[in-house]
């Protein structure tokens, strides 16, 4: 058996063409002018070629494309098209990697999962994992998801983000997998208990493990209060196979973290970043490198201001009362 990532090898064989391969996986910029909205719609809606609507029958339509570009996609229902898929700009900050921390484990199971679909075939078994990553806000759940979604989008895959719309993402699903039936996929549902909230257990289920599930297929799912969904959710395997918790980054991430961002030179006092972050989530180590480094803030009066956000809470009526801000201004 060939040792070939077989993203990698599904990226190569399938792409209709070069520019499609060496696209960036975060297409947050390019050097290119873009084109403009108005002549994005002249292309669109010109109408170019022929589709088969019937046994000799025919309608003109515009241009078409074999495949979806690798990237991460909304599943709309619209009035005048029906579904379609509709594709987001992927944007984030740097991605850093923490060896041998949860989230560097975590990422090798997935690709280790992506490259055992014939010993999943062979055992009988659809290809498709699921995993639910539940922690307090700003512990570096997104993180990790953008990490899994931007290694999957560079090998040629598709992301598809649910929202509480979940008939329409099973439709969608279901019509995806009839144009491109191999194609590596994630379903993200972000704020799992939120989606379900908008929509119904009954339909997410579906999507898990019942009539609408699909092939060749990683789930992932978040949650900040894994107490408000059903057990039916979060404990019965193959609907998630791993349920994770995040938690705010150790000591051992956050001197990673700063020493990466900082560029730490011999005048860098690394300790004090850590000791000073203690139970800071990622964006809130995030801000303090930005108010100290771009700011000009003293360490300890920054690392004190982001400290009161975390354990102050403020209602408006008393917000005015503080005797200074408990965020970045005075």
């Amino acid at each position: 058996m060939s040792e070939e990532n077989p993203l990698l090898a599904f990226n190569e064989d399938n792409s209709p063409s070069k520019r499609n391969r060496e696209c960036s996986p975060i297409p947050c910029a390019t050097t290119a002018e873009p084109e403009s909205d108005t002549k994005k719609l002249e292309r669109v809606i010109k109408l170019v070629q022929w589709a088969v609507c019937g046994i000799d029958t025919f309608k003109p339509v515009s241009e078409s494309a074999k495949q979806l570009d690798a990237g991460l996609y909304n599943i709309v229902n619209t009035q005048e098209h029906g579904i379609v898929f509709s594709k987001k700009t992927l944007c984030v900050d740097d991605l850093l990697l923490f060896p041998d921390s949860l989230s560097d484990k975590i990422l090798k199971e997935v690709t280790q999962f992506w490259d055992r679909e014939s010993i999943f075939k062979k055992y009988g078994f659809l290809h498709r994992r699921g995993y639910m990553l539940y922690g307090p806000a700003g512990s570096g759940k997104t993180c990790l998801v953008h990490q899994i979604m931007v290694k999957i989008i560079a090998s040629g895959g598709i992301v598809f983000q649910c929202d509480s719309h979940t008939g329409t993402f099973s439709k969608g699903l279901q019509l995806f997998r009839q144009v491109e039936p191999t194609r590596p996929v994630v379903c993200l549902f972000e704020d799992l208990d939120a989606i379900i909230d908008g929509s119904s257990e009954e339909q997410i289920l579906s999507l898990l493990d019942g009539e609408n599930q699909i092939n060749r297929v990683l789930n992932i799912a978040t949650t900040n209060f894994p107490e408000r969904l059903n057990r039916r959710i979060v404990a019965r395997p193959r609907r998630f196979d791993r349920v994770i918790h995040v938690d705010m980054p150790p000591a051992e991430v956050r001197e990673m973290y700063f020493k990466e961002k900082l560029k730490i030179d011999g005048d860098e006092n690394l300790s004090e970043w850590v000791k000073l972050s203690d139970k800071f989530s990622f964006a809130a180590m995030a801000e303090l490198v930005i108010s100290v480094k771009c700011f000009d803030k003293p360490l300890k009066e920054a690392s004190e201001h982001l400290r009161r956000m975390l354990v102050e809470k403020v209602s408006s009526d008393k917000f005015n009362e503080l005797k200074e801000n408990v965020g970045f201004g005075r």
